[in-house]
């Protein structure tokens, strides 16, 4: 039921779902085309290329932007990436819909630094205690500073922490980097399900 992000060290694999571009320059285009912008800030593409169409871990990814940028494929202003559209070959319009981006989903619920302190915490970082399906239930240990508890109860609507940061967020129905973590190292697709959830009905947000 969990994954773990999936290394290519080559970036160059094709997902089944549409044909990614072979050339490096052409797969951060492909990612901007996909994500609707002209420009986007590092983590936003770093979190596209690990997790959304999963090519490469954060870490290899961070390298291949500062490797393109030295080499002038791209421009990096003001923490924003940019093509430079006269580099880019073999890139083709991306078909992914916005009800497979996992990213969109996230940030409806989370803040960019924390969607970007989530994706750079270690997926051990999270401990699985207890796992049931249909519906979904987790509970967890996470690992950090110091332990907290979380559980995600799908038959009960109901997400529950005990992270100091949590008990601010939580009171506007947003995520903490912890319960943004938890979101990444579901499978994809069980994670929107939930995501959509949460946008059309009511989940409680609990404080423990």
């Amino acid at each position: 039921m969990f994954q773990q992000p999936r290394v290519n060290r080559t970036a160059l694999k094709v997902v089944s779902m549409f044909s990614v571009p072979r050339n490096p320059v052409g797969l951060v285009d492909y990612a901007l085309r996909a994500l609707g912008k002209d420009h986007v800030p590092i983590q936003q593409l770093v979190f596209f290329l690990s997790f959304d169409i999963r090519q490469m871990a954060p870490s290899q990814a961070l390298k291949l932007i500062k490797r393109l940028q030295s080499e002038g494929q791209i421009s990096i202003e003001n923490g924003l990436v940019k093509v430079s559209h006269e580099m880019v070959v073999d890139t083709e319009i991306p078909t992914q819909t916005a009800s497979t981006n996992l990213g969109e989903h996230l940030r409806l619920f989370v803040s960019s630094s924390r969607l970007s302190r989530a994706v750079g915490m270690n997926n051990q970082a999270i401990e699985f205690i207890r796992v049931s399906q249909n519906p979904l239930k987790v509970e967890a240990t996470v690992h950090g500073s110091q332990d907290y508890i979380l559980i995600l109860d799908e038959a009960s609507r109901r997400i529950a922490h005990n992270c100091p940061d949590w008990r601010k967020v939580s009171l506007l129905h947003r995520f903490c980097k912890h319960v943004a973590k938890l979101f990444l190292i579901l499978e994809k697709e069980e994670s929107i399900r939930l995501l959509q959830s949460l946008q059309v009905e009511s989940w409680e947000f609990e404080q423990l």
